[in-house]
C-alpha cells in the first residue's frame, strides 16, 4: 500500500506564485472536463492519457467545522473510496486534508499509480490554466510509501500434501514483498491452520515469519485431518481489531485449497467475517480435493475481485504476487493546506483534483 504524501505552505490562491504546465482538455467522458496537466513521473511511457481523477472540496468557514467532499460525478469511475466526506485535522501551522484507502480498479483491471499530482481550482486565471500548484508545494511533492498491517491465514493441514512445503515457501515470500514493497514500518501477522488454529503476533522482522512457519505442529501428510477454515479468517480478524499498531490500514489474506470443513458453527462464522470492515483477500488452490468450492471462498473475501485461484501449486506463486500488487497499491491522499478561514456564503469551497498517472495490472 502506498500513500502520496503533499504538501501546501501557507499562502493565498490569488498572490500565489503559479507554475504554468501544459496541458489538454479532459475526456469528457471519464467525468473530468477540465485540463490534464503532463505527468512528471519517472516512467518514460506514462502520458496524459493515463490520468485518473479525484475531485473534491475543501471548505474551512468561520464557525464551522473543516471539511473535505469527494464529488462523485467529476470523479473518474475508476476512482474507489470508502466515503465521500472526511474531516481535516489541524496540526500545528497547518491543516491536514486526508483521504484514505483509494482503490483504482475497473471490472477488468487494477491500476497502480506511479506518480501523482494535486492542484486548485481558480476561475479568475485564463481558460487554459485554471488548474494549478504552487511552488512551494511542488518542490516539496514526495511519492512515499505507507504502513500497512497485514495479516496472511494459511491453510497447512495434510491435504496439501508434498506441496505444503512450497505454501510454507510462498508465504515467507509474500512477507517479504510486504516489507519491500511498502515500507520496514509495516508489519505482517500470521494464522496457520488445518485441525489447530495458531496465532502468532505482528512483525516487521522476516525472521519472525520464517520461525512461525517452521514451528507450527504440522500434520501428518498420511493422517485424515480437517481444515477449520473460517476459525483461522476469524482468528485473523480478532487479531487485526485488537492490534494496537501505527499503521495506515490493515487487512487480511487468507490462503486455503479446500473447503472449511473443520470449524464448528461456519454458517455463523461466515456471517461474521462478512460483517467485518477490514479488507479480505482470498487465494485458492484448485484440484486438491473434491470439497474446493469456489463460490463460497469468493463469499470470504470483501468482493470477488479480492478472489484469486490458482490451478496448481506453481501458478500458486502468481497469485500470492497478485495480492501482493492489490494490497500494495491501495493509496491515501494527505494534503497540507493553510489553516486560513472563510465566509460561509460568501467564499466557495475549494476545488481540488488529484491526477494519479497509473497503468492498468490485470490478474490473469
Amino acid at each position: 500500500m502506498k500513500t502520496l504524501t503533499l504538501s501546501l505552505f501557507s499562502i493565498s490562491l490569488l498572490s500565489a506564485v503559479l507554475l504554468f504546465t501544459a496541458c489538454k482538455k479532459d475526456d469528457e467522458t471519464k467525468g473530468n472536463p477540465d485540463e490534464i496537466p503532463y505527468p512528471e513521473c519517472d516512467d518514460d511511457d506514462i502520458t496524459i492519457d493515463d490520468a485518473i481523477i479525484l475531485r473534491f472540496e475543501y471548505t474551512n468557514y468561520e464557525g464551522q467545522e473543516p471539511a473535505v467532499t469527494i464529488i462523485p460525478d467529476k470523479t473518474d469511475s475508476r476512482v474507489k473510496y470508502d466515503s465521500t466526506s472526511y474531516t481535516p485535522v489541524r496540526e500545528g501551522n497547518k491543516m491536514v486534508i486526508r483521504i484514505p484507502n483509494i482503490k483504482l480498479s475497473d471490472r477488468d483491471h487494477n491500476y497502480i499509480a506511479r506518480c501523482v499530482t494535486i492542484e486548485e481550482f481558480d476561475a479568475t486565471r485564463p481558460a487554459d490554466d485554471r488548474w494549478f500548484e504552487q511552488t512551494e508545494f511542488k518542490n516539496q511533492r514526495e511519492f512515499a510509501e505507507t504502513k500497512i498491517a497485514t495479516m496472511l491465514c494459511l491453510d497447512v493441514s495434510s491435504s496439501l500434501g508434498e506441496d505444503r512445503e512450497k505454501v510454507k515457501q510462498y508465504a515467507i515470500d509474500f512477507a517479504e514483498q510486504v516489507f519491500t514493497n511498502t515500507t520496514s514500518e509495516s508489519y505482517v501477522g500470521l494464522v496457520l491452520f488445518a485441525d489447530q488454529v495458531i496465532t502468532y503476533p505482528f512483525t516487521n522482522d522476516l525472521a519472525d515469519i520464517e520461525a512461525a512457519i517452521n514451528s507450527f505442529p504440522y500434520p501428518d501428510l498420511d493422517a485424515q485431518t480437517f481444515t477449520r477454515l473460517s476459525d483461522g479468517i476469524l482468528a485473523g480478524l480478532q487479531a487485526l481489531e485488537e492490534a494496537e499498531l501505527d499503521v495506515a490500514d490493515k487487512v487480511l489474506v487468507a490462503f486455503t485449497d479446500g473447503n472449511d470443513n473443520g470449524s464448528n458453527n461456519p454458517t455463523v462464522n461466515l456471517q461474521k467475517i462478512q460483517n467485518s470492515a477490514f479488507p479480505r483477500y482470498m487465494i485458492g488452490l484448485k484440484g486438491k480435493g473434491l470439497e474446493y468450492n469456489s463460490n463460497y471462498l469468493k463469499s470470504l473475501a470483501s468482493n470477488e475481485t479480492f478472489f484469486v485461484e490458482a490451478q496448481n501449486a506453481t501458478e500458486l506463486q502468481d497469485r500470492f504476487n497478485d495480492i501482493n500488487e492489490l494490497i500494495a497499491n491501495i493509496y491515501t491522499i494527505i494534503y497540507n493546506r493553510s489553516p486560513q478561514t472563510f465566509t460561509p456564503g460568501v467564499d466557495e469551497p475549494v476545488k481540488l483534483r488529484a491526477v494519479f498517472f497509473a497503468k492498468p495490472y490485470k490478474i490473469q
